[in-house]
């Protein structure tokens, strides 16, 4: 043995796994200049993290229920159910209690997977125990299955680097100097102003006026009933624009960007109690454009977003464009269900430029060119069409009930004609032939045209003219749009071979309804991103699977959140938003007072059947179009990672007059979050309340709640209750006395949640039971050991009604409420069912238009160019095409404060094919330039056949320039910063250096991403979906 080998033993034996839970926690390796962030000293972590040596030691570490808390996790967005197994405080640590690890909810389903939940009726104390012999079956069960960023985030809430104080900004923004203030002073100065720095406060920059009174004496001046300066004298104080009074009132000017917890900021608080239309999530960045292809594929009550597959007893399944094993929602489930149905016999095939880990596992991997998922779909429904290989009998079904008739759940609008005479492109109506009203669609049957809902059995393939009106079927038109090329094109176009999209075909239409697929953010985020998918659901529709054992799941179900005994989400006397949103959304142009003043081309594109596009918020600001905006709120997301073109949101954040004002909540300083006025610290997700449940793909009907687990610094404060307070300050509605339609107060964040614990309590034919006297003392002991001083039994109480508490304590002791195994199928049938109709044409984007050209969108889909808003195809001369993907290490930009997850990867390596790599002469570990259209980057080259040729790529979050990768200066004290972390230095890596380096490791992604020319700010959106265009830049690749 060396000497540095032992002397890393001998630290080993320094110190214990249960001294280290006694009192100290740090997630990081620091360089010790000054004490940390706002003065709070924690032990090096290299001390700590180290345990007996294995097999040595007598401490079982054992634990109790009165020692657990269920809670949701936040490392990614699976949002699983998570248990948290909590220890006392000790040692001089700010912290209330310690969690000593972190594991999947046993009585929740999602984390169960294969063995099933516990019965939801177990008495938690049991629950704690565990019902397995782990000497027999190597199993406890006391805690169900996370993956290793679940894990990891314990390092998350005790990151030594996180923002514990409000701090103001000293000098320029992004100058990297902070001031701490008090929780009172950062209010007042939101509110009121802040002169040293020249910020407006919120009095001074909103106003609010309902949109009725304005839009009627706006009709007025057209008339000429009242003249433009009396209605300029009546409403100048309270609307963005006199003369565009459309685009709302003031308040609109106060922006919000919220990464999670929709509900409760975007729905009740930013609409009702700000009053402002500007709210917007993540969705942009995400997979907007294959939720919108997806909605607009179904003519269904509630939207089907998106497009999963009940794998249990599927045969075959083809995913698209996703990695289920890694990300999507969610590897916990999916991947152990995935496993089990390859192991029965299920045949998987996957369609992804990459050889991801789901690939791996895959009896075919279609590797096609990025972007060209629409004609892989198209081609292969090409095949199914001319090889009679498509379920007649159902997509002749016109309606439900001669679907109920077959026995089918579901039906699609094949069969319904539609007018060619009319530019728009409707369907027929029964009204146009005077044969019913205009609600009613058109199909022939035995020739004549009949309303669809009075019809058996529809013709599928018509071509003809009515009562002098050119008509096709839907069919007609899918089967004219698929010929439109020939297999050997559509392969051309995918650069893969016919025989494999021949292959994919046959396989697919093998297996009866129990074939399908799953796709999510690969085949999305492009410019065609919105047809691509339309086209995908088009595969699902030829085979009418929606519904059916193994088929198309449609939607989870969930126990009712926001109304039952309390409606959380109505605010009385609330404000109801209106006007034009900073995006451009849900809004048709040619509707606007915009498009009578401006015409063809719009300044920036307008994206009607789309919403939430957080790309478009700052280079919109940036326009001051539609409008010019005043202040902007950032929680939970963080454009400059992860929006298109970071470099140039930077510089839109550091302009104060794009954005006067700019308010971050954040848990570290980040590098968005360091171009505030203001950071207000945040509770991490272990500290705080939450909902955020998107369970589209599990059969049984679920709803988790979000709860604190303990509170490591005393001063942070959880986002919900500093709006709260600000909207107070403000005399706006919704908050204090009176704030939900019972007379109920809402003056902290669980006067809410614990409502809406509430309402999931009571929900269904029976509520929950009671929690017994025992179930109470454990749920008080645990939440008095986890929270301290932050645990106020009595204010938790008044939150619901004295009948209520006990059902809400045995709601929390289980962290939900979880439907029991047995009941997911309905007989042959899903039992939770989408019995919707299916539309292969969308008459609504039919008649819509592009806002640069006025020229309509096409309601089938197709094969489209990636293009600029101004339609002009792209032509970089660069060879290869940039992709990235979330790692099973990092899930979110947060992740990076996590050592144990930087000791996976330590950076983000550029995947290259070896034949692109020997034409360049490069090897692995290389430092290579990755050279796009208006962005250079510099990368470590990873050489590998499992990405095709054409294409290179990498896992996004990384690149970091804050977010404790640099230090910063808080009153006037240098701060600490995270460095490579050593504690295993000896026995791996270099000497010195460990696994983890630092925080600013690997390069950002979307710095390379491709500006659109005809925009003055921004990149690539898709024009109909709106989704940036993540996967479609071009790029080059040198030698470093």
């Amino acid at each position: 043995m060396s000497k540095q080998d032992k002397s890393c033993e001998k630290a080993v034996k320094k110190i214990s796994r249960r001294n280290f839970i006694k009192g100290t926690m740090a997630a990081g390796g620091m360089v010790a200049l000054e004490p940390l962030i706002t003065g709070t000293v924690l032990p090096p972590i290299e001390k700590l993290w180290l345990n007996d040596p294995h097999g040595v030691g007598d401490d079982f570490e054992d634990y109790g229920a009165e020692d657990v808390i269920y809670t949701t996790c936040e490392q990614c967005n699976t949002h699983c159910t998570l248990k948290a197994v909590i220890a006392p405080a000790s040692g001089d640590g700010p912290y209330t209690s310690i969690i000593r690890k972190l594991a999947g909810n046993p009585y929740s389903p999602l984390n169960m997977v294969p063995f099933g939940a516990i019965p939801y009726d177990t008495p938690v104390k049991e629950a704690a125990k565990g019902q397995g012999e782990v000497a027999r079956v190597g199993r406890a069960f006391r805690g169900g299955r996370i993956c290793l960023k679940g894990q990891a985030g314990i390092q998350t809430a005790y990151d030594a680097l996180r923002v514990t104080k409000p701090l103001k900004r000293v000098g320029p923004r992004g100058s990297g100097k902070w001031q701490t203030i008090s929780w009172e002073q950062a209010i007042d100065e939101i509110v009121n102003g802040a002169p040293d720095l020249g910020t407006p406060g919120l009095k001074d920059i909103w106003a609010f006026v309902p949109e009725k009174p304005v839009m009627a004496d706006w009709e007025k001046v057209q008339k000429g009933e009242m003249s433009q300066e009396e209605f300029d004298k009546k409403y100048r104080d309270v609307l963005i624009d006199t003369r565009h009074p459309d685009l709302g009132p003031k308040a609109n000017q106060v922006v919000s960007l919220f990464g999670d917890r929709r509900d409760f900021f975007q729905k009740r608080f930013w609409k009702q109690t700000m009053g402002s239309i500007n709210t917007i999530h993540h969705g942009g960045i995400c997979g907007v454009s294959g939720v919108m292809g997806n909605i607009r594929s179904f003519n269904s009550p509630k939207p089907k977003k998106r497009m999963y597959a009940d794998i249990d007893n599927a045969e075959f399944l083809i995913v698209w464009g996703t990695n289920p094993l890694v990300a999507n929602k969610g590897p916990t489930w999916l991947a152990p269900k995935i496993t089990n149905a390859l192991k029965r016999g299920m045949k998987l095939a996957v369609v992804d430029p990459r050889m991801s880990k789901i690939a791996e596992k895959a009896h075919l991997w279609v590797p096609i060119y990025p972007g060209t998922d629409g004609a892989l779909a198209l081609a292969m429904a090409r095949w199914i069409i001319e090889n009679n290989r498509y379920d007649r009998r159902y997509l002749t079904n016109p309606n439900r009930q001669a679907a109920a008739e077959d026995g089918e759940p579901t039906w699609s609008d094949a069969t319904h004609l539609v007018n060619l005479s009319d530019p728009k492109r409707p369907k027929l109506r029964a009204s146009d032939l005077g044969i019913g009203n205009k609600d009613q669609l058109v199909v022939l049957e035995n020739g004549r045209p009949v309303p669809h809902d009075k019809a058996k059995e529809g013709q599928l393939e018509v071509d003809t003219e009515i009562n002098g009106i050119r008509v096709k079927s839907v069919f007609t038109l899918f089967k004219e749009r698929v010929m439109e090329y020939t297999l050997e094109e559509y392969a051309r176009i995918c650069r893969i071979e016919v025989e494999q999209i021949v292959e994919l075909a046959r396989e697919f239409t093998s297996h009866g309804k129990k074939a399908a697929i799953i796709s999510y953010r690969g085949p999305a985020m492009h410019v065609n991103g919105f047809y691509n998918l339309r086209a995908i659901n088009c595969l699902n529709h030829l085979i009418g699977n929606y519904d059916w054992k193994g088929g198309s799941i449609t939607t989870g179900a969930k126990f009712k959140l926001f109304n039952g005994r309390y409606d959380v989400l109505k605010v009385p006397n609330g404000f109801k938003a209106w006007g034009i949103p900073l995006d451009r959304t849900k809004k048709a142009y040619e509707k606007t007072s915009l498009f009578k003043r401006d015409g063809y081309p719009a300044k920036r594109p307008w994206f009607q059947f789309s919403a939430n596009l957080t790309q478009e918020v700052l280079p919109s600001a940036a326009d001051g179009y539609p409008y010019p905006i005043k202040a902007l709120f950032i929680h939970r997301i963080s454009p400059v990672v992860s929006a298109p073109l970071g470099q140039e949101q930077v510089e839109i954040l550091k302009n104060t007059n794009i954005i006067p004002l700019i308010v971050a909540s954040d848990v570290v300083i980040g590098e968005t979050s360091m171009y505030a006025d203001y950071i207000l610290p945040d509770c991490t997700y272990l500290e705080r309340w939450g909902l955020e449940v998107i369970y589209p793909n599990f059969e049984l009907k679920e709803s988790h709640i979000q709860q604190p687990v303990t509170r490591v610094y005393p001063e942070v404060r959880q986002a919900e209750d500093v709006l709260i307070d600000i909207a107070k300050k403000m005399g706006l509605p919704g908050v204090g006395d009176n704030a939900f339609p019972d007379g109920s107060p809402l003056n902290r964040a669980e006067d809410f949640y614990l409502k809406v614990v509430a309402n999931i309590a009571y929900d269904g034919k029976e509520p929950v039971p009671d929690a017994d006297d025992e179930e109470l003392a454990i749920f008080e002991k645990a939440r008095r050991k986890a929270l301290g001083k932050f645990f106020d039994l009595e204010a938790w109480k008044r939150a619901v009604k004295p009948e209520e508490w006990r059902k809400v304590v045995y709601v929390l002791n289980r962290g939900g409420r979880f439907e029991a195994r047995g009941n997911e199928y309905d007989g042959p049938y899903l039992k939770y069912k989408l019995a919707s109709e299916v539309n292969f044409y969308n008459e609504k984007l039919a008649g819509a238009k592009n806002s640069y050209d006025g020229k309509f969108f096409d309601g089938l889909p197709k094969v489209a160019e990636v293009t600029f808003y101004n339609g002009k195809k792209v032509d970089d001369p660069y060879p290869l095409v940039l992709i990235n993907w979330k790692s099973a290490y990092t899930g979110t930009h947060r992740n990076i404060s996590d050592v144990w997850l930087r000791e996976i990867e330590a950076e983000n390596l550029l995947w290259i094919n070896p034949e692109d790599a020997r034409q360049r002469g490069i090897k692995s570990g290389a430092k290579v330039k990755i050279r796009s259209a208006n962005s250079e980057v510099t990368a470590t080259a990873l050489v590998t056949a499992r990405i095709r040729p054409g294409v290179v790529g990498a896992a996004f979050s990384y690149g970091h320039f804050a977010y404790g990768s640099r230090p910063v200066e808080i009153d006037g004290v240098k701060q600490a910063y995270a460095t490579p972390y050593g504690h295993t230095s000896g026995m791996a890596g270099t000497p010195g250096t460990g696994y983890a380096l630092g925080r600013g490791t690997g390069f950002p992604v979307n710095y390379l991403l491709r500006r659109d020319e005809a925009l003055s700010y921004g990149a690539q959106s898709d024009p109909v979906g709106g989704g940036a265009a993540q996967l479609d830049t071009r790029v080059e690749v040198l030698k470093a």
